[in-house]
């Protein structure tokens, strides 16, 4: 998926001091080697995600709607919002909401 301008990722990489070609285009699961590393990546994101579920002693669910809104106020009310970076895309809409008041 192209979550941002191919310009501002390509940009933020070489800042960092990467020499490489970027290439950064729409449904390039059409290519065998991108759609592999795809399913390898989601499905490794599912894998830690369950994998802090079971440290956390809680359950930790995907995406960005009430559902996760309730966990992750579930979580920093016994955890504290100091540790929600430790699970949690905290530069995300969804976690102004968690961290309203509701």
């Amino acid at each position: 998926d192209q979550f941002a301008k191919p310009e501002a990722v390509g940009d933020r990489l070489f800042e960092l001091g990467k020499t490489l070609r970027f290439e950064s285009r729409v449904r390039a699961e059409s290519e065998l080697c991108v759609a592999a590393a795809s399913v390898l990546a989601r499905a490794t994101f599912l894998y830690k995600l369950k994998d802090l579920s079971e440290a956390w002693g809680m359950t930790l669910p995907k995406g960005a709607g009430p559902e996760v809104i309730r966990a992750g106020r579930a979580f920093v009310a016994k955890h504290g919002r100091q540790r929600l970076n430790e699970v949690a895309k905290v530069h995300f809409r969804t976690t102004e909401s968690v961290l309203q008041s509701g």
